[in-house]
Parts: C-alpha cells; structure tokens; sequence
C-alpha cells in the first residue's frame, strides 16, 4: 500500500515530499505517489491549449522535484496531475490506491475559529479514511529515517475509541525504527475522582495516588509495545481545554511528532474537535488517525485481574469460580461485598469468609478480599474496579427479585451501565 503524497508545487510542500520519501525508505517501501491538484475552477476557464500547458508545467515540476528530493534512495516517486478541488481530489486518489498514508504540509490558518473550516490540509484530515501526515518540519523524520536519531512522538490518549488508531500507528513506526513515545493523557479532577472513588481534594492540583492509577491505566491500556525507544506516560490535570494541554505537553517533551485519533467530524462540529486544534495550532508536525472498523482488532486482550462482587448468598457466592476461570492459573482476583454501614470488626470478619472462598485447586491466583462501604453498590462496585485495576468484574443476579440489597438484578443492570470494565453477569439456570 503506498504513501500518497500531495503538493501545491510551493516550497513549504518540499517538506511533505522529504517526509514521505524518509518514511517510505524507513519502511522498504519502493514507491511514493506525489500528486498535484489543478483547481477545477481554474481549468474550467482555460481553453485546451492553457490547461494542457498547465498539466505539462505542473508535471515538469513534479518530476524535477521527485528527482532532486528522492535521489540517494530506493524509493521511486510516481506522479501525477490531477484536476479537481483538491481536498476530494486527494481523498478518492488514497482510496483508490488503497494509501496507508496521505501526506500534506500546512502553515495553520490563523487565530479565527471559523476560518479553520477552509484549510485544505485540515479538511482532508477531517474527512480522510486513512491517517494523514500534515509535515511542518521534516528534518526529524528524514534524520530518523538515515538512523541517525530516535523520532520523538507524543500519542494522546484518552477512554474513547477514537484513540486506538493512533496507539496501533504508533507501534507500527516502532517496528521500523526506534520512537521515544510519550502517553498523552489529559483528565478533568472531578471526573478522575469520581471514577476511582477517591475523595476530592482539589481542583487543580494533582495527587500522587490520583496520578498513579491514571498511570497504571494509561500503561496498560497502551499494551505491548514493539521496538526500542524510551516509553513514558504523562497525565496532565486538565483546566480548560485539552486540545491546549496537549500543545503544551508537545512543547514541554520536546517531542517531533503529536499521533492523535479522531471521530470524523464536518463543519462547525470540528471547531471543538481536539484533533482539530491540534492539527491547527502544534508547531510539530501532526498525524491525524481516523477510527476506522479495523482500529479495535490490535491485540488479543487478556484478563489478569478480575473483581468478583458477591452478596455472600449462596447463589451470589457461585460467581467467584468464574472470576478464578478468567484470569487462568497466575492472575489475581479480588473478591468485594458491599456493605453500607461502617463496622472494622465486622468486615474483618467478612474478609475473613470471602477469602475461604478461594478455590484450593488455584493456589498460583493471588487472592485478595475488600469490604467496600458505599449507599449505591452499582457505582460503588464500578469505583472499586477501576481503582483495582479490573480487567473485568464478575457478578451473579437473580433479576429483579434479588435476594439482597448488595446485588439485586437491577443493581447488576445499573453496574453495567456505570462500569467502564467488561461485565460479566451470571443468571440462575433456568
């Protein structure tokens, strides 16, 4: 699948041609597609004789730059003059290559939120079906592709979807060369509290207990990571927009490159989208990863640690085998009864009889067992996983005519509502 690369024949789009020959020749790739775009405007009004004066020129140009900027490589630069707007006209082009890579430069379009809607480089970002590259400087890219350096790369990362492209783009550059990546991630205390049951104790300062379990996620949540490079994650307390933090995350790490995935958006929908400011205001250079069907088939995940919640009926009791089945013969899993009443001796107790619970047969699981104390199970069971790090929660329901306050059906139909984990519920046998 080749790289397609676009130009408007003006030396800034020199950049875009030097970056996408670096990573072609980085990756043993044979070939890029260097196209230039003629205004259909233009070429409606030219007679014969002008417009194909104008294709000859623009292919002159073409060539002479594809011969100076790819000499001393292998890799081949074909090209093209096409006539079209040249945002549709780049776009069909990719999809009909089959591009895994479009590649544009961009100066940004100012501070006016609504002339953002007119770049031609944020258009095709916006709208493009494969990541696109928009160079601002290609010089770390080409010293990258020589083996002269590590490329700096910073991935922005938060709970949507739309990240996952990003990530796996990452780990592709890494199999080819070495990448120092830096983990984005930008979080809003109130919610970041909330979602680990922590108590909130300020709005903007952040806290080492805070930042470890968001870094403990973040970590995980990257997964295994091919290749050499330095790896280090950064959670920034956010005040603001995080399109802003993360320009100031890309400045402070010194980073050459900013990854970042994007839900497709069109007209004033995009003037709040994240990747949108990015790609508008970062002096790096930016790629922009659509979601796409193929972005959530990465890796296989597996289950390491598991939350079993039980009421300690006999029927709820019956979930904790299942927990044991998920995370094999060395995870670890954590059995949780929800009580609303504090009481120390009490829950010593109750530790006490969840952990006798532990089937004999797994002895190489690390068991651990919690009395948690909250007034709403649902939420306080979803808290408690994330905060343990849950790669699942398991939990058994009787429906709606539950036996216990604890785990009533209708408290296992709001966990799965309020648990970011997967849920996996058992039901009686019928």
């Amino acid at each position: 699948m080749p790289i397609v690369c676009g130009t408007d024949l003006s030396e800034l789009s020199h950049e875009a041609l030097r970056a996408a020959i670096a990573i072609a020749s980085r990756r043993g790739d044979r070939e890029v597609h260097l196209v230039h775009v003629l205004d259909d405007e233009i070429a409606h009004d030219a007679s014969d004789a002008t417009l194909t004066k104008l294709v000859d020129t623009a292919r002159d140009r073409l060539e002479a730059d594809a011969a100076r900027l790819a000499a001393g490589t292998d890799v081949t630069v074909r090209t093209d003059v096409l006539v079209g707007r040249s945002h549709d006209a780049l776009l069909a082009l990719a999809e009909t290559e089959d591009a895994e890579l479009l590649v544009v430069t961009s100066k940004g379009h100012g501070n006016s939120p609504l002339r953002r809607l007119g770049g031609v480089s944020e258009r095709i970002a916006a709208a493009a079906t494969v990541p696109v590259l928009v160079v601002r400087d290609a010089e770390p890219l080409v010293a990258w592709a020589r083996g002269e350096r590590a490329l700096r790369v910073l991935v922005g990362v938060d709970d949507s979807a739309a990240c996952q492209g990003a990530l796996q783009l990452v780990k592709s550059i890494r199999r080819v060369g070495p990448v120092d990546v830096v983990v984005g991630h930008v979080y809003f205390p109130d919610e970041a509290y909330r979602r680990y049951g922590l108590k909130n104790t300020s709005m903007v300062e952040a806290t080492p207990e805070l930042e470890r379990l968001l870094t403990r996620d973040l970590t995980r949540r990257l997964g295994d990571v091919p290749g050499s490079g330095e790896i280090v994650v950064r959670p920034r307390l956010g005040v603001g927009r995080v399109g802003d933090h993360m320009l100031e995350l890309a400045d402070a790490e010194h980073v050459d490159l900013v990854v970042v995935g994007t839900h497709r958006k069109a007209g004033l929908r995009r003037l709040s989208s994240v990747s949108s400011l990015i790609l508008h205001d970062a002096k790096q250079s930016v790629v922009v990863v659509p979601l796409s069907p193929d972005s959530a088939v990465d890796e296989v995940p597996v289950f390491r640690v598991a939350v079993v919640a039980t009421d300690r009926s006999a029927f709820g009791n019956l979930a904790v085998p299942y927990g044991y089945t998920l995370v094999g013969d060395r995870g670890e899993v954590h059995l949780i009864h929800v009580v609303e009443d504090e009481g120390a001796a009490e829950d010593a107790e109750v530790v006490a009889e969840l952990l006798e619970l532990a089937p004999p047969s797994r002895m190489g699981v690390t068991t651990r067992a919690h009395v948690v104390h909250g007034d709403d199970p649902a939420r306080t069971i979803a808290e408690t996983a994330e905060r343990l790090g849950a790669d699942v929660v398991v939990v058994a329901s009787h429906g709606r005519s539950g036996i216990s306050r604890a785990l009533v059906g209708s408290v296992a139909d709001k966990l799965m509502r309020a648990c970011k984990r997967p849920v996996l519920v058992l039901r009686p046998v019928a």
